[in-house]
């Protein structure tokens, strides 16, 4: 099962408002009261011992605060703690809430439905009816699937609801795999031959690195806050990309097995010389690749159409022959000259490399440089059609 979360505006009277929004704000205290207490206390972070060294006095501090809020609240307060201690951070500060949002149970609410949802109001005992500012995708999620308890949050002026729906996710036939190569100009070879590249992509993004590289130059308020505004723009700029990427790849593909490079950690195991790690422009082009993005809603968006993602050990795949798997050729730039004179598309030579590590029965052609097909030109069609993934 996959969940997927919907942000619903909700449509309830000024009072219904008022009430939610000061017990959003009771929420945030008290959480932040807790993780103190926790900190002072430092009673073993446990069920148990959180609740006997919480519940109480969370309690009396805050008694507008329902039961259910309390105890969720310090079970979030005790996984923030234990983050920090399982991450070994010295010295970190203590973490503290500033968004004003609430998971909400079955005594804060009923009736969840595509037509609204009832929550408590001021009125003890006696539930109102919020309506919902709906969009087609969102009456499409409640028609096909079932809704969890949602999480109520108040943003610029406004209420919404955070609705999680449970997605099944079909089965895998494990038939055939294909490799996928990840680059830095092209985002990825497939051992099929294909490959995405976005030209325009590209462009938009050299273009906020230099804008991002002028206004550090400068270091003025102004400045500083240009360049929070060009980092928003180039990480959007970077999702909506991925997101067309995986689409492109989930339709244009028939194999059920999709086997990546594990990239973890490659700018250190890929920046060291004789001289040490000195390769520094290396890892500012590795830096600007969504690597870990893309393998992320891969592997979500794969399980959607019955499809899976396998990862492997990435060294020497750009280096070995996919014909004879020998280290016997050269590789230079995007080819790969084989030791018998044949010149290969290096990314589409790694990538058929990649798909035999899996240890799946693969079939695939010569990849000859220059015969790489293009995805880039049915990105639009593509994505357009797959907004069920």
């Amino acid at each position: 099962m996959i969940v997927k979360t919907y942000n619903i505006q909700l449509v309830m009277t000024e009072e219904t408002m008022e009430h939610w929004l000061h017990l959003l704000n009771v929420s945030r205290e008290a959480f932040n009261t807790c993780v103190k207490h926790l900190d002072e206390v430092k009673p073993q972070l446990s069920m148990s011992g959180v609740h006997n060294a919480c519940y109480s006095y969370i309690r009396e501090l805050y008694p507008s605060l329902p039961s259910q809020s309390v105890i969720r609240i310090q079970r979030l307060a005790a996984a923030a703690l234990k983050s920090i201690k399982s991450n070994k951070c010295k010295n970190a500060d203590l973490p503290v809430k500033h968004s004003l949002s609430m998971t909400l149970d079955k005594r804060l609410y009923s009736n969840l439905t595509v037509n609204g949802i009832s929550l408590t109001g001021k009125t003890e005992r006696k539930r109102e009816h919020c309506g919902f500012v709906l969009y087609n995708k969102v009456e499409e999620m409640f028609n096909k699937y079932n809704p969890l308890d949602p999480t109520i949050f108040y943003r610029n002026g406004k209420m919404f609801l955070s609705v999680p729906f449970e997605i099944p996710t079909l089965p895998c036939n494990d038939d055939m795999p294909i490799g996928v190569d990840m680059g830095v100009k092209r985002l990825f070879v497939t051992s099929d031959g294909t490959y995405f590249s976005d030209k325009d992509y590209l462009k938009q993004r050299r273009k906020l690195r230099y804008l991002k590289q002028c206004l550090q130059s400068k270091g003025t308020q102004s400045a500083k806050k240009h360049l929070r505004c060009a980092r928003r723009k180039e990480t959007n700029l970077s999702k909506d990309m991925v997101e067309r990427a995986v689409n492109v790849l989930l339709k244009n593909t028939n194999a059920s097995i999709l086997v990546l490079e594990d990239l973890s950690k490659i700018k250190q195991k890929t920046s060291k010389t004789t001289e040490g790690y000195t390769r520094k422009r290396h890892n500012n082009m590795l830096s600007q690749v969504p690597f870990y993005h893309f393998k992320e809603r891969l592997s979500h968006k794969a399980q959607l159409v019955g499809k899976r993602v396998e990862t492997v050990s990435p060294a020497f795949t750009s280096q070995t022959d996919s014909r004879s798997n020998k280290r016997d050729g050269n590789r230079v730039g995007c080819r790969y000259y084989c030791i018998d004179g044949i010149v290969f598309d290096a990314d589409w030579n790694a990538a058929i490399n990649i798909a035999r590590r899996a240890n799946h029965p693969i079939s695939s052609v010569l990849p000859i440089d220059g015969g790489l097909t293009p995805l880039i030109g049915r990105v639009q069609s593509i994505t357009q059609s797959s907004n069920n993934c």
